[in-house]
């Protein structure tokens, strides 16, 4: 496509299901004027096709850097895999996380993101919050980091996967090569070692098994998921 012009390929998608009416006449005259579009703009399948790919971005970054610990990566797998996208973290001096794919999931995986990541940093802080003074501060973080992977590890289990199909996962990469063409993957950094480390990170366990991980498809479902987090 010669430029990229989001309004005309709204406008190609509405003449392309018009080409579709049992109206002969109104068929006709639709399909006429989609093949005219097409060639004054030169679109392809792949520029209609990635139409439907977009992204959310959410400010809330728990982090605090662009390297973040595991139960962090954890809990935005969980995120992709409950409505089937993809994320990608944005660094800056405000990293923030944005969530691309099917533009009709795109902006619950970032609602449910800002609900889950406010929720897992809490109970991580009163984890911590909880443990002896004598303990050293790093020892604290360690506990604190398993504490959060054994949430995250509970909330998985409650997750119903939306696995995103070929063409989307195919379309999604095409997208992110094309927008975001310096981006690269990051594994994460774990937990530091910790003598209590699996008796954290059961009580992390124990504590995100109360989260109810739903899949809202509305307003109505989204104030659902407020409400039952």
């Amino acid at each position: 496509m010669q430029q990229n012009n989001e309004k005309v390929l709204e406008k190609l998608k509405k003449l392309l299901a018009l080409a579709k009416s049992d109206n002969p006449h109104e068929a006709a005259l639709a399909l006429q004027r989609a093949q005219k579009l097409i060639q004054v703009y030169n679109i392809t399948q792949v520029d209609l096709a990635l139409s439907d790919i977009d992204e959310s971005v959410s400010d809330y970054w728990a982090a605090g850097s662009i390297n973040p610990p595991r139960y962090i990566l954890g809990l935005l797998g969980i995120i992709q895999a409950a409505f089937g996208v993809d994320s990608i973290i944005h660094s800056g001096h405000k990293p923030s996380v944005g969530f691309y794919g099917n533009k009709d999931r795109i902006e619950l995986a970032s609602y449910t993101w800002d609900v889950l990541a406010r929720q897992l940093i809490a109970a991580r802080k009163n984890y911590i919050g909880q443990q002896n003074k004598r303990i050293k501060s790093t020892t604290k973080t360690s506990l604190g980091d398993k504490f959060a992977e054994g949430w995250v590890l509970a909330v998985r289990s409650e997750v119903q996967l939306f696995a995103m199909t070929r063409e989307e996962r195919e379309l999604a990469g095409l997208w992110l090569v094309q927008k975001y063409p310096d981006s690269s993957k990051t594994s994460g950094r774990g937990a530091g070692k910790s003598r209590d480390a699996d008796m954290s990170r059961h009580h992390g366990y124990r504590e995100g098994e109360h989260v109810r991980l739903h899949q809202p498809v509305s307003g109505q479902e989204q104030r659902k998921l407020r409400s039952d987090l």
